[in-house]
């Protein structure tokens, strides 16, 4: 099996230009969900241009929902902190969008984890950017409904996995649950 940063660069370099459909089409599927209609808090990501545009899953979660963003520290960990205006995010380490340091929120059974990754497969196994925050953040928080998300060509029949790799629950790729 190809290394995981091989694998990295050969997914990205599928990638096209437009995913504006299939992107609406997951956040329309997710917003219709129970997972997401019964879940108190949402946890969710600031996408990067390589990852599902959520805006209107975070745009409703801000309305309907507690919102929840994270902070990426040196430390190599990931704390999330509640969002009470998109106005007030600012880029942070690695050029993504981040709450302002307010109130911490950790997740619970009654909450949903959105995850990004660089791939998935329907099974859950992810490929991240090689860092290891969602991993070690998902080792902490096994009660949380966790749900990846990704587009098309994210969507791979395998992935290695090593022992710290953590899974998802459930996958949403392009408007299909798996």
């Amino acid at each position: 099996m190809e290394s995981k940063q091989a694998l990295r660069n050969a997914i990205r370099a599928q990638a096209r230009q437009d995913y504006h459909e299939e992107d609406s089409n997951s956040c329309r599927k997710l917003l219709a969900s129970s997972l997401y209609v019964h879940a108190h808090c949402i946890f969710a990501f600031s996408p990067l241009p390589d990852e599902p545009d959520i805006h209107e899953v975070l745009k409703d979660a801000l309305v309907h929902k507690v919102l929840a963003l994270p902070i990426s520290a040196a430390d190599g960990t990931l704390r999330f902190y509640q969002v009470f205006s998109f106005d007030s995010l600012q880029k942070g380490r690695f050029g993504i969008s981040e709450p302002q340091i307010t109130k911490e929120l950790f997740p619970t059974g009654a909450d949903l984890l959105l995850v990004p990754a660089v791939a998935y497969t329907r099974l859950g196994q992810r490929l991240g950017r090689g860092k290891g925050y969602y991993d070690r953040f998902l080792s902490s928080y096994k009660e949380c409904p966790t749900l990846g998300m990704c587009r098309s060509h994210q969507l791979v029949e395998s992935l290695p996995e090593e022992e710290h790799d953590k899974r998802v629950g459930s996958v949403l790729c392009a408007g299909v649950f798996y």
